[in-house]
Parts: C-alpha cells; sequence; structure tokens
C-alpha cells in the first residue's frame, strides 16, 4: 500500500513539474515572437543608417584617428537565469577559447547576464562593469547604459569586441564575437549609396557623420543584446520542450506502473478472499 502512494505522489509530482515547463515553454516563445519583430525593424533602420554613412564617406572621407592604445575592451553576453540548454555552457566554452590568460592581461570585460557575471568570478576575473537583471522588457534600457559606458571610456581601448549568441536558426545558435568600435568606414557592402541630392545637410558634415557613427554605435550594441536574448529564449524554448516531453513519458510510464501494482493488489486480495472460503 505504501508504494502505491509513493507512486501516487510522484506521478502528481511530476505532473506538476510538466505544467511548469509547459508555461515557461510558451512564454519562450511568446518572448522569441516579440524580439524577432524588433530585430527585424531595427535590421532595416540600421541598413538605412548605414546606407547614409556609405554616401557621406564616398563624397566626404571621415577621418580616423590612429589607435595607439595596446589594450582591447570585451563585452561578453550571457543569460540572466537557467533553464536555457547548452546555452551557456556554449557561451563559456567560447569565452575560454577567446579570453586566454595572455589576453586577459591586456584587456578589461564588461559582463552582461548574472551567468557572466558568475564565469568571471569562478576564473577570479574582476569585470570592469556589470550589467544584471537581462530581461526582454529591459533590453532597450540596458543597452542605453552599456552604450554610455562605452562611449564614456572607449578612447582607452583599440578596440571594443562583443561576445556573444548569434541565433542562425530557430534550432542552432552560434557564439561570435563583433568588433563595434571603431566602427567600419565602409558600410556599402548593405546598400547601394544614396543620391546626396534629395538630402540637405544644414549641419556641419562632421558633426552629422560622428552623430551617425554614435547612433549606429548604439544600435549595433542594441542589435547583439537582442541577438543574444534570441539566442536564449530559442534554447529555453527547446529545453523546455524536451523537458515537457520527457515528463509526458515518464508519467504515463509510471501510471502504467501504478495500474498494474493496483491491479495485483487487487487480484491478491480477491484470491485471498476466495481462499478464506
Amino acid at each position: 500500500m505504501s508504494q502505491l502512494i509513493q507512486l501516487k505522489q510522484r506521478i502528481k509530482a511530476i505532473s506538476s513539474i510538466k505544467k511548469i515547463t509547459q508555461t515557461m515553454r510558451l512564454i519562450s516563445m511568446s518572448s522569441h515572437s516579440k524580439l524577432k519583430k524588433q530585430s527585424d525593424a531595427m535590421n532595416n533602420l540600421k541598413n538605412e543608417i548605414k546606407s547614409i554613412l556609405c554616401s557621406i564617406a564616398k563624397h566626404h572621407p571621415p577621418h580616423i584617428p590612429a589607435h595607439s592604445k595596446d589594450k582591447t575592451l570585451y563585452i561578453i553576453f550571457a543569460s540572466e537565469k537557467g533553464l536555457c540548454g547548452t546555452f551557456n555552457s556554449t557561451m563559456f566554452a567560447y569565452f575560454k577559447q577567446q579570453l586566454t590568460k595572455e589576453v586577459i592581461k591586456h584587456s578589461d570585460i564588461i559582463s552582461v547576464g548574472k551567468k557572466a557575471t558568475q564565469y568571471l568570478e569562478d576564473r577570479n576575473i574582476k569585470p570592469l562593469h556589470e550589467f544584471d537583471k537581462v530581461l526582454p522588457n529591459k533590453l532597450n534600457s540596458i543597452a542605453q547604459k552599456l552604450y554610455e559606458t562605452v562611449l564614456s571610456i572607449h578612447d582607452q581601448y583599440d578596440k571594443v569586441v562583443c561576445l556573444y549568441s548569434n541565433p542562425q536558426s530557430f534550432f542552432v545558435q552560434n557564439a561570435e564575437s563583433m568588433t563595434i568600435f571603431p566602427t567600419s568606414p565602409d558600410p556599402c557592402d548593405v546598400q547601394e549609396p544614396l543620391a546626396m541630392d534629395e538630402y540637405e545637410w544644414p549641419q556641419n558634415i562632421d558633426e552629422v557623420t560622428q552623430s551617425l557613427f554614435h547612433t549606429l554605435l548604439k544600435m549595433n550594441i542594441l542589435h547583439i543584446l537582442t541577438q543574444s536574448m534570441l539566442s536564449e529564449q530559442s534554447a529555453r524554448f527547446l529545453s523546455m520542450d524536451n523537458a515537457t516531453r520527457s515528463a509526458d513519458n515518464l508519467q504515463k510510464s509510471m501510471k502504467l506502473t501504478f495500474n498494474k501494482m493496483r491491479q495485483a493488489k487487487i487480484t491478491r486480495e480477491l484470491i485471498e478472499l476466495i481462499a478464506s472460503f
């Protein structure tokens, strides 16, 4: 009898876990859909900015100052929470590959996401800045703070490199790196240059160029943050989907075992009752 009670309690616990994983799966899909729409709109805006910069650079080549700082700023992106399959382990392996001991000696690191900060703490590395509570509804504010931080200290570094997860598809996420500073002065690979006769420039051309480069820098940071969050939500959906399927299979198996044990107990009691007569 005690075995049946324990088995019934386990079935109930698995049912509760299944409801939680189903809920998290739906939340991840909903967040991914919203972020995907934002990402598409963001890419269109980035292409427009790059097209204008390309046209300006064609007629007025920008002056790019030489950087003699032998120092790099790395920004690493990981998730805020767990339960997202191999997402964090893949990123940690990529961090370990890129951030060797020799590289860390000549670099500073900014962590974005609680798991990224924990990774640095495990390696006894003190990040220059920490950004936590990286949630889908706070990406704009985090991107703004990160942009202001980078803009205030970028002149201390030769370049600023982001290590993040880029979703190749919903089911495949790849760890990549992207240099966001210095911004490439030749973005002509995106679109054809615009006709400059259609624009009027009341401001100085250098001020316009600098403003557009700053806007592009901010868009790049928001784009990387969004891509990282898209990868996280995809990985969490797949992880929770697998967990839901496993819980469902285990629940069916345990119900079958429970029914067999109960039927065996009933049969045994009937045999004992008949034998007593």
